[in-house]
């Protein structure tokens, strides 16, 4: 055919599609209709959106257009056809029901039970329908007696409703009656076989409720005959036969389906759980990608991605899986197994915590979750919860060889060391795990035996040659015993065995610090940048080098929030710079990173934490108390969320609530005695002295070893002003709970009621007995100072820095004491203090003061600007910068601040040198 006729013909088929218009809007409805009674959806869809386009207002189109897209699982669009419907004016009995239904997928269960609740439509049917979904939405808004009496009603209007029976049949399970469940399930498949959820919710019956798995079984048998597509049905079968160890008939079941339903998603799910079962790894890897990209939120085929990829060693493929499917659904056992497993692998101890931390606070953790948590702990050094979590996992589970090695420390911790300590080293050389290594080292650490501990570690490390784990604890050990040399040697093995381990380039930089060699630890952070650009954990480790080395308030937290960049998905960057921001009081800043956070990461319990008190660093107590009610309800086992609402409820002045909040917490954790000291100060500051009393006498039976009750009750009376009987209550906790602390407040007290010979006779005596007190000695250097016994102060403080040559209190109030009696040297000591304790502003104060003695004024004032910025409403410091900026001449600058703190008032106590400094400025 030439151009010509090619053209002729194709204008001739356009004029008779014209002339006919394609098909007419009955056309495509039936058409439409008979698409559906063939469940092909798909084509139905297209039918029905054509016959809109010809007729927006034809409401039969727009209603089966709507319950198509609910059949589909697209909610939202059903939503917006039905209320098109709706508003077609068709009978409310019949688009109410699918509309409710549709609210309801879309999570809008408060707005189904506000809309609702008190609707009768015409139809028995629409009855039944609607109420059965009311039930649901009551049932998720924790609204049980609710739920009951809505399907009481749907059996009322329609008693053979099936969707109604089975919820019926299913809050009966909830109350305990599976027995009664069952009889109802039974009854709906003897009159119709065919009612493919009723077997299923049979086989959930019998195989959680009965514990019988044959039945259970049988049943999701008759589930897929009834309905060979009901994929939870074929999903539960293959499940409880692996679960039995029938894994030929699991992988038969799976192979007819393959035949029957290849090109169902489920069924390559199903396939591909298979094949993991049979170490085919790449073969699940095979089978999940297209999975993975078809459904990029679905934590059930990322979980099986992840284990796929971390069996094959690819860890960072692995990491990126698995931790999308727990932040998609936390909680997933194998998803939370493998990634902390994978995080210990890689050194990232505090990450493996907190994805176990809500299964430990949900009061009763696995077996598995407590040895996974102990390893966790020991590997940060935390000996004590390490060994308190293997005895844990000990009590439940007695027979697995971890859960001997935990029973081993129970037997240590009850004073039989040579015993346990014996079996866990029996255990060890017998056990090609490594539980028992973890716990031999715990043990022998907690102990003070480093040698013996090393020994330990040695063994691990030939159990584990490729591993950079035992170096790296080896180098740990070392370096906690001062033996810098080895430690190095250790950290550097590790990093052999691992070029990219960043816990032992930490280490090795640590050891660089220490010797005062700040740009190799330097070198090392930008070395393991250079290896990868994105490494947020060596961008933390170079903010803190930046706040050790005195880098200014803006690049340090630039730094952070690089780090927040590199790694969004990160928690640990985004609570360090919140936490950063909140130190140097840029509470608006630290706010906007929470909210930030709390938006990328919605589901994490820490970001809701940190965001809570950043909001009442803001003074926001309203948004303060509805993040940590939030908390309370994510963590009900936890009371951290009610610490949190009674810090806002008394931001609120709603002192009763506050005392609720508290009262609460300790229904959960009963000696919680941040909660009982909170509690304390709330009764004294409302004059309720009696109730304070009485609490503060019960933290003293609870603890009556301990000096935290007396101290509490002691403080109530000096609140109201009872000396003398706060001064009693301090000696009779010196008697019972003798300690450093103790001793301290006892001689604070007799000076402060005029005893000064005794409490003479108390520092010397304790001094004797407790040479090594070094806590005492600072107390004693303190009240030298407040008496303006520059000297004696001076004097206590170096005996303190005797034996502890890096205190950076101590080095930085010996330095302002020598500025103040005009010594020299003052500076040296004020940076070695900043070295140590990077970013406090007081220490950076005496450092502005002594680079200013010491002609460096240009320096000082860099310095104190930087430091007022970081604590802005801290007065001292800005007078300070008032005073540098003054002795540089610069008399503008200097009013600016001292018209800041004139402004104070009353809130400054030293106004009066304010005034005098004023008239200088002038």
């Amino acid at each position: 055919m030439n151009t010509f006729a090619r053209t002729a013909a194709a204008i001739a088929v356009a004029t008779l599609l014209a002339a006919c218009g394609g098909p007419s809007e009955a056309e495509l409805l039936a058409s439409a209709q008979d698409s559906l009674a063939r469940q092909d959806t798909k084509t139905a869809t297209i039918s029905l959106k054509s016959a809109l386009q010809k007729n927006p207002e034809l409401a039969e189109a727009r209603l089966l257009l709507g319950t198509t897209l609910l059949a589909s699982g697209d909610a939202a669009g059903a939503s917006v056809e039905l209320r098109k419907a709706s508003q077609l004016k068709l009978p409310e009995a019949r688009v109410l029901p699918p509309l409710a239904r549709a609210l309801l997928a879309s999570g809008e269960d408060r707005r189904i039970v506000q809309t609702w609740a008190a609707t009768r439509l015409d139809t028995p049917e629409a009855d039944a329908d609607l109420s059965t979904t009311l039930a649901q939405a009551y049932l998720r808004l924790d609204q049980p007696t609710q739920a009951r009496e809505a399907v009481d009603a749907a059996l009322r209007a329609l008693p053979a409703y099936a969707p109604a029976k089975l919820l019926k049949a299913r809050l009966l399970a909830a109350d305990q009656d599976v027995d009664g469940a069952i009889v109802l399930v039974d009854e709906m498949t003897a009159a119709d076989t065919r009612q493919a959820d009723a077997w299923l919710l049979k086989g959930q019956l019998e195989q959680y409720g009965r514990r019988d798995a044959q039945a259970a079984i049988a049943a999701y048998r008759r589930a897929v005959e009834a309905d060979p597509r009901r994929m939870a049905a074929h999903q539960a079968l293959v499940g409880l036969l692996v679960a039995g160890g029938d894994i030929a008939a699991a992988e038969a079941h799976v192979q007819q389906l393959v035949k029957t339903q290849p090109d169902i998603a489920g069924t390559q799910l199903l396939q591909a759980q298979i094949a993991y079962l049979r170490a085919d790894y790449e073969g699940v890897r095979r089978l999940v990608q297209p999975l993975v990209q078809a459904t990029p939120n679905n934590p059930v085929v990322l979980q099986l991605a992840g284990a796929a990829e971390f069996q094959l060693r690819a860890l960072p493929q692995a990491e990126t899986l698995l931790a999308k499917a727990v932040q998609l659904q936390p909680g997933m056992p194998l998803a939370t197994g493998l990634l902390v497993q994978l995080y210990l692998r890689t050194g990232q101890a505090d990450k493996a915590l907190a994805l176990l931390q809500p299964e430990l606070d949900g009061g009763k953790p696995r077996a598995e979750t407590l040895l996974l948590a102990g390893q966790a702990h020991l590997q940060n050094g935390e000996a004590r919860q390490a060994e308190a979590a293997f005895a844990q996992a000990a009590r439940l589970a007695p027979q697995d060889p971890r859960a001997r090695t935990a029973l081993a420390l129970g037997k240590i911790g009850r004073g039989e060391a040579a015993a346990g300590l014996g079996e866990l080293e029996s255990l060890a050389a017998s056990d090609a795990g490594i539980g028992a290594d973890m716990a031999l080292i715990a043990s022998q650490l907690r102990r003070g035996e480093r040698a013996k501990a090393l020994k330990a570690i040695d063994a691990l490390d030939a159990k584990r040659p490729q591993d950079p784990t035992p170096q790296l604890m080896r180098g740990r050990v070392l370096l906690a015993s001062g033996e810098r040399a080895a430690a190095r040697s250790a950290f550097e093995n590790a990093l052999a065995r691992d070029a990219a381990y960043f816990p032992a380039v930490a280490g090795l930089a640590a050891i660089d610090l220490a010797e005062g060699n700040t740009a190799a630890a330097r070198q090392r952070f930008d070395a393991a940048l250079a290896r990868d650009p994105k490494n947020w954990r060596a961008m933390l480790a170079l903010a803190e080098w930046l706040e050790r080395t005195g880098a200014g308030a803006d690049a340090v937290s630039a730094q952070y929030a690089a780090a927040v960049k590199a790694a969004p998905g990160e928690v640990l960057p985004r609570l360090r710079l919140i936490d950063e921001r909140l130190a140097r009081r840029d509470t608006s800043g630290a706010l906007a990173a929470a909210r930030e956070a709390a938006a990328a990461l919605p589901s994490n319990r820490e970001l809701l934490g940190a965001l809570g008190r950043a909001e009442l660093a803001n003074r926001d107590y309203q948004q303060a108390l509805t993040r940590f009610q939030k908390l309370s309800q994510l963590q009900p086992r936890s009371p951290a969320g009610l610490l949190g609402q009674s810090d806002a409820y008394i931001g609120l002045k709603d002192m009763a609530a506050a005392e609720r909040a508290l009262k609460s917490a300790l229904e959960l954790v009963p000696r919680l005695l941040p909660a009982q000291q909170a509690l304390v100060a709330l009764y004294t500051g409302e004059g309720r002295y009696a109730e304070a009393v009485g609490l503060a006498r019960e933290i003293q039976k609870q603890r009556p070893a301990e000096a935290a009750g007396y101290f509490a009750e002691a403080a109530v009376e000096q609140a109201r002003r009872k000396p003398e009987a706060a001064l009693a209550i301090y000696r009779t906790a010196q008697q019972k709970a003798p300690g450093a602390e103790t001793a301290i407040r006892l001689h604070a007290a007799l000076h402060a009621a005029g005893q000064a010979e005794e409490a003479g006779r108390l520092a010397a005596g304790w001094q004797k007995q407790h040479p090594q007190d070094l806590a005492f000695r600072f107390h004693l250097g303190d009240l030298a100072l407040t008496r303006q016994d520059w000297a004696g102060a001076e004097a206590r403080y170096r005996e303190v820095l005797a034996r502890q040559p890096d205190n950076p209190l101590a080095l930085n109030n010996v330095a302002w004491l020598m500025l103040r009696q005009g010594k020299p040297g003052a500076l040296a000591l004020a940076e070695k203090a900043n070295t140590a304790a990077p970013g406090q502003p007081a220490l950076r104060d005496t450092l502005a003061l002594a680079a200013a003695a010491e002609g460096q004024l240009p320096r000082a004032l860099a310095l104190q600007k930087d430091t007022v910025q970081r604590a802005p409403e801290a007065p001292a410091l800005r007078l300070t910068l008032a005073k540098l900026l003054l002795q540089s001449g610069d008399k503008a600058a200097a009013r600016v601040e001292l018209d800041k703190l004139n402004k104070l008032g009353s809130g400054f106590d030293g106004q009066a040198e304010v005034a005098e400094l004023l008239k200088k400025a002038s």
